[in-house]
């Protein structure tokens, strides 16, 4: 591989990166959404005759608003560089290669998947993605 091809390799992979940093934010915020009702349940159940409950409450819903609030820009960031290599692949001119460059990099899945999908050996799959690569301008 060239240092070009190793550059162009780095861009693509980062759709998978920014997915699995988004899909760790929406566990997060699952948890911290349900921290939050479990916070609330309990303070309802104890009443307003103690001030720090309401605090508790409040610090969870705080909390989950920001987690929230971080988890949207990560998806946001996943959607902009999943639309970039979407736009990069569009480039390249072979539909074979085009396939090739959509599994790996939008479906992620490896060289031995994507020649068992495409019904080509993993020699031929490498080589036309070497072939593609060659032809993508990053953007």
């Amino acid at each position: 591989m060239t240092t070009e091809q190793l550059k162009k390799i780095k861009w693509l992979n980062r759709a998978f990166y920014a997915e699995n940093q988004a899909k760790a934010w929406l566990e997060k915020l699952e948890r911290d959404r349900s921290h939050a009702e479990q916070v609330s349940k309990i303070n309802s159940g104890i009443g307003s005759g103690s001030g720090s409950s309401g605090n508790c409450t409040e610090d969870a819903l705080i909390r989950l608003a920001e987690t929230e609030r971080r988890t949207q820009e990560k998806l946001v960031k996943l959607v902009k560089i999943r639309d970039e290599i979407v736009r990069a692949i569009e480039q390249v001119e072979d539909s074979d290669m085009q396939s090739i460059l959509v599994w790996k990099y939008l479906n992620y899945y490896t060289f031995e998947q994507v020649a068992e999908k495409m019904h080509y050996s993993l020699i031929t799959i490498r080589r036309k993605h070497k072939q593609a690569l060659d032809e993508i301008e990053l953007v």
